[in-house]
């Protein structure tokens, strides 16, 4: 049985659409940027504490690692990251594949600009909220590849 009421997305309909929200991520890191005067870590952070309360999981005694490795499982759609844990409370992540990066390339903006650090942000909250730890991430590498060191305390 085929529905006849379901919408038939062409590839020039998911580019077109991939270009209209690639403007709109742009436009909104840079606003949040120009608002914050580039400290845009805790508006970040907050969305990323927020979004986290609601994923439907319950992880008993998080570990950094632990955690990690449940974001990369949720996240894998757009991005494709690996964590090397270095220490008990740091580790470093890599960015193999990264649906902003695309959005960075799409709107020529560099790499590690005010779109990645707004992620980069985001991520941190996410991680902070269910390690129930504070996180801070640095961005150590940007390109093909990006790469991050993530500590807790």
């Amino acid at each position: 049985m085929t529905n006849d009421n379901a919408l038939q997305m062409t590839p020039e309909d998911h580019q077109k659409a991939f270009t209209e929200v690639a403007f709109l991520i742009e436009s909104f890191a840079n606003t949040i940027d120009n608002i914050m005067g580039g400290a845009t870590a805790p508006v970040g952070r907050i969305a990323g504490r927020s979004i986290a309360r609601k994923l439907p999981l319950n992880l008993h005694q998080p570990t950094l690692a632990s955690v990690l490795e449940v974001l990369s499982k949720r996240m894998q759609a757009g991005f494709q990251m690996t964590a090397s844990t270095t220490t008990e409370t740091s580790s470093e992540i890599t960015f193999e594949r990264c649906a902003l990066r695309d959005v960075c390339a799409l709107r020529s903006i560099e790499t590690g600009s005010a779109v990645c650090r707004l992620f980069h942000s985001y991520f941190d909250g996410m991680v902070n909220e269910l390690l129930h730890r504070p996180v801070k991430s640095e961005i150590v590498e940007t390109g093909p590849v990006c790469r991050i060191t993530t500590c807790s305390q």
